[in-house]
């Protein structure tokens, strides 16, 4: 095995390893959050709103965990691919579809807090 190999190797677990942590490190704890099917009054806007807040994050975790599979996934056929050029162009093309999904994923959920902060009223302290 060439060094290159062994670098994409370890970048690859690098990744596999780091994403699902950083994802229970930003974590925010949620409170009065139910399942959505759950046997809940809607009464008002809000409720609405927060039923599909919940309903957001649970997509968003298992897309992250679907991603981490695909990396997964690449790393494999790349360690199977034996020198094979076309198999091994197929693992990087899915590493690096893989990469641009997360990143857009990560732009999807930071869209709606960076909208908010330019809509949002200057503090008076400021």
């Amino acid at each position: 095995m060439n060094l290159s190999k062994s670098k994409f190797i370890a970048a690859v677990i690098a990744v596999s390893i780091i994403l699902p942590l950083a994802s229970v490190v930003y974590a925010q704890p949620q409170t009065g959050l139910t399942l959505p099917g759950a046997n809940t009054n809607i009464t008002t806007v809000s409720g609405m709103v927060d039923i599909l807040r919940g309903i957001v994050r649970w997509v968003y975790v298992i897309f992250f965990i679907i991603a981490v599979l695909f990396i997964i996934f690449a790393a494999f056929t790349y360690l199977t691919a034996g020198g094979d050029p076309e198999k091994t162009n197929k693992a990087k093309n899915q590493l690096i579809y893989a990469a641009v999904a997360i990143a857009v994923a990560l732009l999807a959920v930071g869209f709606q807090s960076i909208v908010s902060n330019f809509l949002a009223a200057p503090t008076a302290g400021v």
